[in-house]
């Protein structure tokens, strides 16, 4: 049963090399800034350089009409024909997608070689 104060989002998980298609629930209220519901979708991070904030095989929940740089937002960018999840960061004047996590200090990508696919609103560490 739909409620009006939850968001359904269909995604697919990948469990034993099978894709399974799944729907993360959530309350609308935990999103706490404005978003495109049509635009949200949900992502499986997998990798600890986010870590402590975001840890390996958390969801994110994202959006995907939100594509404006914005210092200290976290957002998932395409590079190297991969997506990643990194932290916005303007250093010297140069805007910068950057790991939280001082092992991966060394992946750092300046915006102009990324594209942005989405802004993260919310990420589940332990869904």
């Amino acid at each position: 049963m739909k409620y009006n104060n939850i968001i359904e989002i269909e995604y697919n998980d990948y469990i034993n090399g099978k894709s399974i298609k799944k729907v993360f629930e959530l309350e609308k209220n935990l999103i706490k800034e404005d978003y495109s519901e049509s635009s949200l979708f949900v992502s499986k991070v997998e990798g600890e350089s986010m870590q402590p904030l975001i840890k390996d095989n958390a969801f994110v929940i994202a959006d995907l009409s939100k594509k404006e740089f914005i210092n200290e937002d976290i957002f998932l960018i395409f590079k190297e024909n991969k997506m990643w999840i990194k932290k916005a960061f303007i250093l010297n004047e140069e805007e910068l997608f950057v790991s939280i996590n001082p092992k991966f200090s060394h992946l750092k990508y300046k915006k102009e070689d990324c594209r942005i696919i989405a802004k993260v609103l919310l990420f589940f560490n332990d869904a």
